[in-house]
């Protein structure tokens, strides 16, 4: 256990480490939209407060993050979006476990490389912790603190439930933690020869077999956990440095455009449907799938262009965009048909209605049998997706106690204002560490002579 009197960060995070009321932030995620804006709004908030934030994310995002105030480091293109398409391909499971290592043994090299470039000149670090590994080692040879979010629960150890068969499991909390473990240690196997090329080549110790994925390590360190407790709590057994948020949101400074308003004044409330960056295979069949279900549904609906096919006309009841702003649209429809990625599961609890998840991954699973737990929305395959099963699903979610438990969780979740609660807690600790003598080294100490070459 940590010591009251010591630091959190051991002394090889801290040996360039010097407390300044401004700080200069690098913020590392990668992947979607969904990866990114989490951190455009916890970084905006720390800007609003007179720090300085670079977040690293690839060219696509440069509009947005900076019209939020912050710099912006491009990352290469990197595979993400052919990876999205495969997995939604591959329906998720064994296969789709190998498409994301095959994925992750491509990308690792490059992250070492380009977050390297990313963080000179950096006081802190932030990373997307299940995306972005990397970033660990390079905030331990730059000497600098991390704090690691987390936005998926199946990562952190606890007693009180494990993700196994990507779903939430309960009960036996030996087999709770060993299971967490033991998934975390074999995610860090398929890596390892990897990060510890770039330890030599900087360095630093060897990483012992799994060490970065031991409880002593990688969570002795400040982790924010950034979805709603209102979908999953806090358990009682994760340590006070483990600081659960809620979700980073923006503030709702999108607009409809008239085309949207004029159709949402025009009849009930519809059903939204879209599958995010995600996407989906055979964009024709779907198109015509959902179309049908709305029909035999006798729904409106409102259809994310990345959805559906190239096709130009639709349904008088169907309205067909690419400029959906979530944070103003959700609360105003029916229900919400999406990927189930952890930002979208987020932003549809938030509004308070009614999710029908059709997951392409197995992190998406997850969300979907924590949404169908809470009794705010149910979920289908995408091997089980057709014109009855998500025309049945729509008609499960329109039932009032559905709708009813959403609204009341909505209305609880809408009052975190997480991304405040991180930005004081990142400003709490960094102002301890430099009250607080620091932890002895996790390994062999560094050499402060050690060259700090790029990668």
């Amino acid at each position: 256990m940590t010591h009251p009197n010591e630091n959190l960060w051991p002394r090889e995070f801290l040996r360039a480490f010097q407390y300044k009321p401004s700080s200069r932030f690098a913020a590392l995620t990668w992947g979607s939209r969904g990866d990114v804006q989490p951190f455009v709004s916890l970084g905006a908030e720390l800007v609003r407060r007179g720090h300085r934030v670079t977040l690293a994310a690839r060219a696509p995002f440069r509009a947005f993050v900076e019209e939020h105030g912050l710099d912006f480091f491009e990352l290469e293109e990197d595979g993400t979006e052919e990876l999205m398409h495969s997995l939604a391909s591959s329906d998720g499971g064994p296969e789709g476990v190998k498409l994301f290592v095959a994925w992750q043994r491509r990308m690792v090299p490059s992250q070492f490389r380009q977050f390297w470039k990313a963080t000179e000149g950096a006081d802190v670090l932030i990373n997307n912790a299940a995306f972005t590994g990397p970033a660990l080692h390079v905030a331990e040879r730059r000497g600098v603190p991390i704090f690691q979010a987390f936005f998926d629960p199946g990562f952190i150890p606890t007693r009180r439930y494990c993700v196994s068969g990507n779903r939430i499991q309960e009960g036996n909390a030996l087999r709770n933690v060993a299971t967490t473990r033991l998934k975390n240690l074999a995610g860090g196997l398929f890596t390892w020869d990897l990060v510890n090329a770039w330890r030599r080549e900087h360095r630093l110790p060897v990483d012992l077999l799994g060490e970065s994925h031991r409880p002593g390590r990688l969570f002795r360190l400040p982790v924010l956990v950034a979805w709603s407790p209102e979908l999953l709590e806090r358990p009682d057994d994760w340590p006070e440095w483990f600081t659960q948020t809620g979700r980073w949101r923006l503030p709702a400074q999108q607009r409809p455009g008239e085309r949207l308003k004029d159709f949402m004044a025009a009849g009930a409330p519809p059903v939204y449907l879209g599958f995010g960056s995600w996407g989906v295979h055979d964009k024709t069949a779907v198109t015509e799938l959902l179309l049908e279900a709305l029909r035999v549904t006798g729904q409106r609906g409102i259809l994310h262009r990345n959805t559906v096919d190239g096709r130009s006309t639709f349904p008088a009841d169907v309205y067909v965009d690419d400029n959906l702003p979530h944070d103003w649209l959700f609360p105003r429809v029916k229900a919400v048909v999406h990927h189930g990625g952890a930002g979208t599961t987020g932003a549809v609890a938030t509004a308070g209605v009614p999710s029908v998840i059709v997951p392409a991954f197995f992190a998406q699973e997850v969300w979907g049998d924590i949404v169908r737990r809470k009794g705010i929305g149910t979920m289908l395959s995408r091997r089980e997706l057709r014109v009855d099963t998500l025309a049945s699903a729509l008609r499960e979610v329109a039932q009032p106690h559905v709708a009813e438990r959403a609204r009341a969780l909505g209305a609880r979740a809408c009052q975190e204002g997480a991304e405040v609660l991180a930005a004081d807690e990142i400003e709490r600790r960094l102002k301890e560490a430099r009250l607080r003598p620091p932890r002895p080294a996790a390994g062999h100490p560094v050499s402060p002579r050690a060259s700090d070459r790029p990668g």
